[in-house]
């Protein structure tokens, strides 16, 4: 989660300080009502973490929540790891939270991420001009939606 150099050219710096990601998980299991955090692990080789999906509340006018993700290293990105944690997540929040809505945003020109967030029904819903600040420039950033009755039910 700290490696910079394998975080790639649309990674938005964000690195937690280690004391407070500890306590987090101790404390709530990264599980807050606004906010959560789950660790994406390869089953078949003996549990390893490659990646998170987080939720959040961006703003308290807007209804529903964002959801961001990252695959940690190049080596593991383009398995369907992500396509697999966003489709499930994605399904066990409508499931298990009142909202109308699911949202993302994908850094214009990473092809990647759209790609996962349109393989898992989120659509384009318009551009977030000059909205983040990437390797020392303002970015814009695309805006994906998915509503409930366009997600496909969690499959146990």
């Amino acid at each position: 989660m700290t490696d910079v150099s394998q975080k790639g050219e649309y990674w938005l710096i964000d690195i937690p300080a280690e004391p407070a990601f500890r306590r987090g998980f101790a404390d709530r299991g990264f599980w807050y009502e606004h906010f959560g955090r789950l660790l994406i692990t390869d089953h078949q080789d003996e549990g390893r973490v490659v990646g998170e999906i987080i939720y959040y509340r961006n703003a308290d006018y807007r209804a529903g929540y964002e959801v961001g993700y990252q695959i940690f290293r190049r080596a593991d990105r383009g398995k369907g790891y992500m396509s697999e944690a966003l489709s499930l997540f994605s399904a066990f929040l409508f499931e298990s939270k009142p909202i109308p809505r699911l949202q993302l945003t994908v850094v214009v020109g990473n092809e990647s991420s759209r790609k996962v967030a349109e393989k898992c029904g989120y659509r384009y819903e318009g551009t977030l001009r000059k909205a983040a600040f990437l390797a020392g420039k303002y970015v814009d950033l695309e805006l994906f939606g998915l509503l409930p009755d366009e997600c496909p039910p969690l499959q146990l």
